[in-house]
C-alpha cells in the first residue's frame, strides 16, 4: 500500500482558502490520455493540467513516464481514507485543489509506478544500503522508514518543485540527489520556473538560485 498522509490535506485546504487554485465548476472529464499509456478519469482541466506537467517532468528527467490510471476524487472516501493511493498501475488521488503538496502527492504516486516499472532487485538492495534502511516495502515497518516510500520520495522531490521538504528521514539535498542518481543513473534535472534554473540547495527543504540564469 502507498499512501500520502491527511497532514496535505490540512494544507492543501488551508492554501484554497488563501486563494489556491480551486477546481474549476466545469464538468471533469471522464478519460483523457495525457501520454501513450497515461489515462486520467474524472479530471477537471486543472488537475489535466497538472498531469501534463507531471509527464513534461519525467520526461525533462529523460525517465519513461510510467503507464497507469489515475483516478480523481472528491473526498477521501475515493481513497482508502488517504490522500493518494497507488496499487497495480492505478492511481488514485483525493485532493481537494490543485496546488504544491497536490503535484508533489501526484509524482509520489507517479514514483511509485515508475519504481514498480523500472527498478531492478539489486538497485533496490543498493537503495537500501545507501538510505540506511532494512526493507524495501514491509507492512510491520513505518511508513517513513520503507524503501519504497523513500524511493517515491526521492523521485517527487527531484522532479518537482523542491518547495516541501520530503517527509522522510535524512531528507538533506544533497542525500535525496545521491539516492535519486543511484534509481536512475542521472543525477537530478534542474527545476526552470519562468526561465530561472533552480539547483539543489546545501540547505534543507530550499532551493539555490544561480546568480545568471543560463542561456
Amino acid at each position: 500500500m502507498r499512501t500520502i498522509t491527511r497532514l496535505a490535506l490540512a494544507v492543501s485546504i488551508l492554501a484554497a482558502a488563501l486563494g489556491g487554485w480551486q477546481l474549476g465548476s466545469a464538468e471533469a472529464a471522464p478519460s483523457v490520455e495525457i501520454r501513450p499509456g497515461l489515462l486520467f478519469f474524472e479530471a477537471a482541466p486543472e488537475q489535466i493540467q497538472m498531469g501534463r506537467w507531471a509527464a513534461r517532468r519525467f520526461e525533462k528527467a529523460e525517465l519513461q513516464v510510467p503507464e497507469m490510471e489515475v483516478h480523481f476524487h472528491e473526498d477521501l472516501s475515493g481513497c482508502g481514507g488517504n490522500l493518494g493511493y497507488a496499487k497495480g498501475g492505478r492511481i488514485d488521488l483525493c485532493m481537494p485543489v490543485v496546488d504544491t503538496p497536490a503535484r508533489r502527492a501526484l509524482l509520489h504516486e507517479m514514483g511509485h509506478i515508475w519504481l514498480d516499472e523500472n527498478v531492478e532487485l539489486a538497485v533496490r538492495t543498493s537503495f537500501l544500503e545507501l538510505r540506511g534502511l532494512t526493507s524495501w516495502n514491509a507492512s510491520n515497518d513505518p511508513w517513513n522508514l520503507r524503501g519504497y516510500e523513500h524511493g517515491a520520495e526521492v523521485l517527487a522531490w527531484a522532479l518537482g518543485e523542491r518547495i516541501l521538504t520530503p517527509s522522510i528521514p535524512d531528507n538533506e539535498p544533497t542525500k535525496l540527489a545521491r539516492g535519486f542518481e543511484l534509481l536512475t543513473g542521472s543525477p537530478p534535472p534542474a527545476y526552470t520556473d519562468a526561465g530561472i534554473e533552480r539547483t539543489p540547495s546545501t540547505h534543507k527543504g530550499v532551493v539555490r538560485t544561480p546568480r545568471t540564469a543560463p542561456g
